[in-house]
């Protein structure tokens, strides 16, 4: 019997899936909204209550919403295999809007000590989140389904993030700026907690054995299980390239919009979206163009598109910066303004279809009763590989590159990836092609 063809939007009216998208969507979208309307607020309201430098206290807030992924995860991974993850789900929601009644009193505060302890606890239940997601997954989809769930889930994260992050930065410098957003974060995580109410049961595989609570411990056996099974592991790593990656540009990009191509913050909206629906397109597109299967086909041809796309970003972008900062409009007037926002798009496309199969590849490979800890074991990788992103990117521009030459020869990293990814496809084109550039030793 064949099976039948995927249809990943069919998914959307299914009980199976719908409430766990939902959630999921809902909480990255939360997630934004509190952090840059925090951001903003501290930006242009609270500055003056600390005396620390104002780029100093944006860098602290990402740095407390990413600690927990290496705290937390560990732990929240062991749950999630032990557990009902649909009980798990709720418990996470229901925390979500504790959380987030207590940034309204926060925000009417205004006390800026308390709204970082905030920021730590939306971090923390999101890094409780994180494996619980995607090991859930496989449970509640057949296996013809996982690819295009999983495109699903990864371009809906990212149009959060981009909504999200609009909304939040938009709303609460406006004069009712603290109660609207106070309003909206409260209503998304009771609307979240409510969904999740619908998600089907996911019983464990195993209730076996103690939870690990002594972080840097369970770090390292998370590391060891992973290793152990090498194809989980090189999904693991090969993901955590795609992170790398995108915190590069994702830091990069008000300087590469600003000194670049002397544009404004509209612009830097623009490019922001175009990335974001990119990586949508890209997710999206992984199911048809993998037929639903499986595998690491895509990957290579992702990592080869994006260092392709950085030569001709190189290329579009210009040798020089207006004195006077262009708005959308006129940035746009220039059919060199499409092309770069094109780029972006596409780079961004082939990055989607990089990351999403080998998502799916990580949840087959993973054991179903150590699924969740496979998971926590690629976050705590990936919030390893942002944080040396960040120290790589230091050290290039202290070297004297400009922002379009840290963008551009990082993505090229891309060229390496795809041989490295490509050499355990081997029926494929670029599979045999990498054979004979890397052969593989004995297994």
């Amino acid at each position: 019997m064949t099976e039948p063809r995927p249809n990943q939007f069919a998914l959307l009216r299914s009980r199976r899936f719908l409430p766990l998208f939902l959630v999921q969507f809902l909480g990255a979208f939360n997630d934004q909204v509190y952090q840059k309307a925090f951001v903003a607020l501290i930006t242009y309201r609270l500055a003056d209550q600390v005396g620390i430098p104002l780029p100093l206290l944006g860098v602290i807030a990402s740095a407390l919403f990413i600690l927990p992924f290496a705290v937390v995860t560990p732990t929240a991974g062991q749950y999630a295999d032990r557990v009902d993850k649909a009980v798990m789900m709720r418990f996470v929601k229901a925390w979500e809007i504790v959380v987030m009644i207590l940034a309204v009193i926060g925000y009417h505060t205004q006390n800026i000590y308390f709204l970082y302890f905030v920021l730590f606890l939306m971090g923390a239940q999101s890094a409780v989140f994180a494996p619980l997601k995607y090991a859930v997954l496989p449970q509640y989809l057949r296996p013809h389904e996982l690819l295009g769930g999983n495109g699903l889930v990864q371009g809906s994260t990212f149009l959060a993030i981009i909504f999200g992050t609009i909304l939040g930065n938009e709303l609460i410098l406006t004069e009712q700026g603290v109660a609207l957003v106070s309003i909206v974060v409260v209503a998304v995580a009771v609307a979240g907690f409510v969904a999740s109410l619908f998600a089907p049961p996911a019983r464990p595989a195993t209730q076996a054995g103690p939870v690990d609570w002594l972080f840097p411990r369970a770090i390292a056996h998370l590391m060891r299980m992973a290793w152990q099974n090498r194809p989980a592991f090189r999904a693991i790593v090969a993901i955590s390239w795609f992170w790398f990656l995108g915190a590069t540009f994702l830091s990069l990009l008000p300087a590469y919009a600003k000194e670049e191509l002397g544009a404004d913050e509209s612009v830097l909206t623009v490019l922001l979206a175009a990335f974001s629906v990119g990586v949508a397109i890209g997710a999206l597109a992984s199911e048809r163009l993998g037929r639903g299967r499986v595998g690491v086909d895509l990957p290579p041809v992702g990592a080869l598109g994006l260092a392709v796309m950085a030569i001709e970003l190189w290329f579009a972008t210009p040798s020089r910066a207006s004195v006077e900062l262009l708005d959308r409009a006129a940035f746009f007037s220039d059919p060199q303004g499409w092309r770069i926002a094109i780029d972006f798009v596409l780079i961004a496309a082939f990055a989607g279809m990089y990351v999403t199969p080998l998502n799916a590849v990580l949840q087959a490979e993973a054991a179903p009763d150590r699924r969740g800890q496979f998971i926590a074991a690629s976050n705590v990788m990936d919030a390893t590989f942002m944080v040396v992103s960040a120290g790589v990117v230091a050290v290039m521009v202290g070297l004297g590159l400009g922002t379009t030459e840290v963008l551009v020869l990082l993505t090229m990293t891309g060229l390496p990836m795809s041989v490295l990814v490509a050499r355990y496809a081997p029926g494929t084109r670029l599979g045999r092609v990498a054979l004979a550039l890397w052969p593989r030793g004995p297994q």
